[in-house]
């Protein structure tokens, strides 16, 4: 009995250590992608600021992404990076510059170093701390600080599409572990489908035999009885007919369904535009002002002529035919935003066309390191405004990619896009209450 008691204590407490190794800095695994922001001490700003963290045989080493704009244009640098971690504290260093768009050839023999300490809280984990760079003959040391939080969805970085362009991103460990982990649902879902399947043609054939018996039963006293007799197996058919008939109704509206679906709509929305012409609807709204805006709201009003500018400018045109997936939510408080667009990254022929609430505001704009803007005013748009972001084309390194900045009155902010022939990224803009 003692010794059953001194086995259970034991097992209790590994359970505990464990647990607590687990959820300890010192402990906690840091491979991953890490996003956040980098505040220069010199030119009091923030810069956005990643690094990929990856291991291979207890050893740990990575790549760092900064980017900076200046007089409207956007710059980046990709570094190899190398790693050392004692216990909850890890220190970052430059190895060499392996990417960038900088406008002047970059200083030799200029390094930065991180020292980060790592904390956990509520199940997020960030590595904050002091950067410096080293002293050169020409150039002073620099410094700030970095805060960058771990991240488990990589669609919105920066960093790994340039890694990708390199060939670099596959002997990051963590996405191969992502990877190895995708193989395994699909292969899973598809062994559950694949019985599914299986146990659904089993049972049709089960139920074809048992129809099929009494099918043959039925026409046996059809044939045995004498010619008289048919005069009642033609009364018999029509019962026979009207059991097949609800069978034969199934496919019917289903052809139905699909073929009236863009006939129905069409004339739907011409019907509703129609009695919106009627002079009444300008009598009751005579103030000059408003007359004004329905005046050209007639010219758009049906929505079938929405997409005239769309065709006209010869941007957008495949839309109705592409999955949309908002990839964020912002909250404005200003009467108007403005919109800056530049390529993520590597200007490689990127092509886009911004449509908001279903009109297209940019055509066909063409993405790389200069500033594209559009001011947009969100007075009467309602409680929410819908940004699509169209792919026109994939440029040379597909998935076509941009990063949209948003300046809200002092507030500012970055979002990575991506899309390609069968989906959009769409950005909501709600307003915020005051």
């Amino acid at each position: 009995m003692q010794y059953g008691k001194r086995l259970i204590v034991f097992f209790l407490i590994s359970v505990c250590y464990t647990q607590v190794m687990a959820q300890s800095p010192a402990y906690a695994d840091i491979t991953g992608l890490w996003k956040g922001t980098m505040y220069n001490d010199t030119t009091k700003l923030n810069y956005r600021y990643e690094i990929a963290i990856s291991e291979n045989k207890g050893k740990l080493s990575g790549y760092s992404h900064t980017y900076f704009i200046i007089n409207n244009k956007e710059y980046h640098g990709v570094k190899k990076i190398k790693i050392r971690r004692e216990g909850n504290e890890v220190v970052v260093q430059d190895v060499e510059l392996i990417a960038n768009n900088y406008p002047i050839k970059p200083p030799k023999g200029v390094h930065m170093i991180n020292v980060l300490r790592l904390d956990i809280k509520d199940n997020k984990m960030t590595l904050s701390g002091k950067f410096e760079t080293n002293r050169t003959k020409e150039y002073a040391p620099a410094t700030g600080f970095i805060t960058i939080e771990r991240k488990n969805n990589f669609s919105q970085s920066a960093l790994i599409p340039h890694l990708q362009e390199l060939d670099l991103a596959k002997d990051l460990s963590f996405i191969k572990n992502a990877k190895e982990e995708e193989t395994v649902a699909v292969a899973n879902t598809a062994s559950a489908t694949e019985k599914k399947e299986n146990e659904i043609t089993a049972e049709p054939v089960k139920a074809e035999t048992a129809t099929s018996a009494p099918a043959k039963a039925e026409p046996a006293p059809v044939v045995a009885p004498p010619v008289k007799k048919e005069e009642p197996v033609v009364k018999a058919a029509p019962p026979v007919a009207t059991k097949a008939a609800p069978i034969k109704k199934e496919p019917a509206p289903v052809v139905k369904k699909t073929q009236p679906v863009i006939a129905k709509q069409q004339p739907a929305e011409v019907v509703k535009t129609q009695p919106a012409k009627p002079a009444p609807v300008e009598e009751k709204k005579i103030p000059a002002p408003q007359t004004v805006k329905n005046e050209p709201a007639k010219e758009k009003q049906p929505d079938i002529v929405k997409p005239k500018p769309v065709i006209v400018a010869n941007a957008a045109t495949d839309i109705n035919n592409r999955k949309v997936e908002t990839i964020e939510s912002v909250y404005y408080k200003s009467d108007s935003l403005e919109l800056t667009l530049y390529d993520n990254g590597e200007v490689d022929g990127d092509t886009v066309s911004v449509i908001m609430n279903g009109e297209v505001i940019m055509p066909r704009v063409g993405l790389s390191t200069n500033a594209v803007r559009k001011k947009i005013s969100t007075v009467n748009t309602g409680d929410s405004i819908q940004i699509i972001m169209y792919a026109e084309n994939l440029g040379k390194l597909p998935p076509n990619t941009g990063l949209l900045i948003v300046n809200d009155g002092n507030d500012r902010y970055e979002i990575r896009f991506s899309g390609d022939y069968k989906k959009n990224a769409a950005i909501v803009f709600r307003k915020k209450e005051e």
